[in-house]
């Protein structure tokens, strides 16, 4: 089962890669300062193993626009870096959807 959830995750992360891309190269290529704010962002997750945690952070910094700045002492929270946060709550919905896809197979 973990090599199923495994399987779906790469065309899920790829889509993730290619929206990310677009959405840093129409920013870069406009002249005009029209996009949405940069800003950090506190996210709660529950993903407790250092493997977990570190593929979670990986994954978030090779995505284009966003950058994983630091882990709460208590592992609770993870603070990123976006550079277009259009709304808080979409940002950590799309944090959290990529963590419970990244649990199925971490388990």
């Amino acid at each position: 089962m973990k090599l199923f959830h495994f399987l779906m995750f790469i065309p899920y992360y790829l889509l993730m890669l290619v929206k990310s891309n677009w959405i840093v190269a129409k920013a870069v290529l406009n002249p005009r300062f029209d996009f949405d704010p940069p800003g950090i962002v506190a996210v709660d997750i529950s993903i407790k193993s250092n493997i977990g945690i570190l593929t979670m952070v990986n994954l978030i910094t090779m995505t284009p626009g966003t950058l994983s700045l630091d882990l709460s002492e208590d592992r609770k929270k993870l603070y990123i870096h976006a550079m277009h946060v259009e709304s808080r709550e979409a940002f950590v919905s799309d944090i959290n959807e990529l963590e419970n896809r990244l649990k199925k197979f971490l388990k």
